[in-house]
């Protein structure tokens, strides 16, 4: 597994077992994806840019 699945598992509220439970939890524990997970919050909702029409 890897950090966009765990996060896709938590956005989805997936259903796991407690050993994947545990798993998730501890990668979403690591410095990396909690650098991640506030950048990512940082950004906005929406970017004018991917608005456009053509």
């Amino acid at each position: 597994m890897y950090a966009p699945v765990v996060t896709r598992f938590l956005s989805y509220d997936v259903s796991l077992d407690s050993a994947c439970t545990s798993y998730c939890k501890r990668v979403m524990e690591l410095p990396p994806m909690k650098e991640w997970v506030a950048d990512a919050q940082l950004e906005p909702d929406e970017i004018d840019e991917l608005d456009a029409e053509f």
